[in-house]
């Protein structure tokens, strides 16, 4: 990794933390996948329910964005740190993962990923409450 890289990581991770130098607030992606197949019993055990705690940046779309017909009302924009509070790498979240933040529960919609010569350095989620 070239410096240049390391240091907008760096930058990202401290902007978006919880840590005094961060802007970010608390933020809990919870991912609910099936369990393995059980060939005995010819079914899938409960689901597998994991969470993760990591900070992000609320940030309200602009009237312009809301022309586009994939951003409804109430949507709002969510970027993602890409380390955990505990400094752990994050997962990467997929569509469908439920982030509550702010004390609210939202589900991602769609997402995107920034990334500086194939160094990961967050994500750019599109958030919807419910």
């Amino acid at each position: 990794m070239s410096k240049v890289q390391d240091n907008l990581r760096k930058l990202t991770i401290r902007r978006l933390g919880v840590g005094p130098k961060g802007q970010g607030a608390p933020a809990v992606l919870t991912r609910t996948v099936k369990g393995e197949y059980n060939p005995a019993e010819g079914s899938f055990p409960s689901e597998v329910v994991t969470s993760y705690e990591g900070s992000g940046l609320r940030v309200n779309y602009t009237s312009y964005e809301y022309r586009d017909t994939t951003i409804k009302h109430g949507d709002f924009k969510l970027y993602m740190c890409p380390v955990l509070q505990d400094g752990t790498d994050s997962p990467v979240p997929v569509i469908a993962d439920i982030i509550t933040f702010d004390g609210v529960k939202c589900k991602v919609v769609n997402l995107e990923s920034w990334n500086s010569s194939g160094i990961e350095c967050g994500w750019k989620l599109q958030m919807r409450k419910g």
